[in-house]
């Protein structure tokens, strides 16, 4: 007896055309998020006009600081009272957050997992401990660690204080840490020594006799803490926006002593020189100085928008205030650039130039004191 084996072999056939349908089908999904790449790549390509300084004629010229100051170039760490490629290296590594003494003359400095406390001298290298940061993923819990951030020279230069903290099951970021722990690193001993435990503030401040820090309460508010040595006591009321100076003791008016982060001695740098950029109606923005005016860039216009290739973010000026950093991504220049405020010239600097200056309360002092701690006005 013959069999038919065409009804057989229907099935198979018609999976295998259903399956080359359905193949096309996702290998077209695939394809649209690779073309829409493209259209929006061209696209942008099409339209895309770079921003550049105006008459741009950099050269070089001598451009020295009152004094002397850190800077790091790429890699190597130097203090001179100019930026040079040739000062000699105080250390060598990748760095991260850094805080000047208040005489200038050290600096506590991240670098490679290590806090360090280096002279400008280059006679004084301390490996003061390893570091770690509280924003760590994952956190590899149980493990103690010394904070890389929010460390604090005292008035006197001789000490410097530093947050213990280990990592734990945290709602968020243990930034007002239930771990925490503030300690102290001798420079005359040249070892560390535990101030205070448990400490849940993320910074502290000094007074003459004591410190101060701000902690969380239950209901999520903030509330200023001292500490004079023996015990810990609330100061101000809770969420103050700002604390007199003469409230904050009984029985003597305290001075406090902060030292700010480079974000805010950014902002106060600038402010007090009146460092502007101000686009005007014919896409040329300009940079000025006391109103006066030294560097235009043109408009450009790209895929998010238009666009002008200067930044003052991190700008500051050197020691005596005469020169000014500049950074710059435009067509015709990519690096910082270093402007004389005199005589107008500007040159470019080194690849990778990072100029270390730190303010405190005894150069800037204009702040206050808030249940959040010390703030820059």
């Amino acid at each position: 007896m013959l069999f038919d084996t065409t009804s057989l072999n229907e099935p198979q056939g018609g999976a295998s055309h259903w399956l080359k349908i359905a193949s096309v089908i996702v290998g077209a999904i695939l394809l649209i998020p690779i073309g829409l790449f493209i259209a929006f790549w061209a696209y942008s390509l099409i339209i895309y006009v770079p921003s550049k300084i105006i008459d741009f004629h950099p050269r070089e010229f001598r451009a020295r600081a009152d004094r002397r100051f850190f800077f790091t170039v790429g890699t190597d760490l130097k203090n001179s009272g100019e930026i040079d490629i040739d000062a000699p290296t105080l250390l060598k590594g990748k760095f991260g957050n850094f805080l000047v003494s208040p005489d200038e003359t050290k600096i506590a400095l991240i670098a490679n997992g290590h806090l360090w406390v280096i002279g400008r001298d280059g006679n004084s290298v301390r490996d003061v401990a390893p570091v770690d940061t509280i924003y760590r993923e994952p956190k590899p819990m149980g493990q103690s660690f010394f904070r890389d951030d929010h460390f604090q020279w005292t008035r006197d230069s001789n000490s410097l204080y530093l947050i213990k903290d280990e990592y734990y099951l945290a709602n968020g970021s243990q930034l007002y840490s239930d771990k925490g722990e503030l300690w102290r690193y001798d420079l005359n001993k040249g070892k560390l020594e535990l101030v205070l435990k448990p400490f849940r503030g993320y910074e502290c401040f000094f007074g003459l006799k004591g410190i101060y820090f701000s902690v969380p309460t239950k209901e999520g508010d903030l509330k200023l803490q001292y500490f004079d040595g023996n015990q810990v006591s609330d100061v101000g009321p809770v969420g103050a926006f700002a604390i007199p100076l003469d409230q904050l003791q009984r029985g003597f008016v305290d001075i406090p002593f902060f030292s700010f982060s480079t974000v805010d001695f950014n902002r106060s740098n600038l402010a007090e020189k009146s460092v502007k950029l101000k686009a005007d109606g014919n896409s040329v923005q300009s940079l000025s100085i006391d109103g006066k005016p030294f560097l235009s860039f043109t408009e450009g216009n790209g895929f998010k928008g238009h666009f002008y290739c200067s930044d003052i973010q991190k700008s500051l000026f050197l020691p005596g205030s005469r020169y000014l950093t500049l950074d710059a991504y435009c067509k015709n220049f990519e690096g910082a650039l270093l402007l004389d405020t005199q005589s107008g010239a500007y040159k470019a600097l080194p690849k990778n130039t990072r100029v270390l200056l730190t303010s405190n309360t005894i150069t800037h002092p204009t702040f206050r004191v808030s249940c959040g701690g010390m703030m820059d006005w």
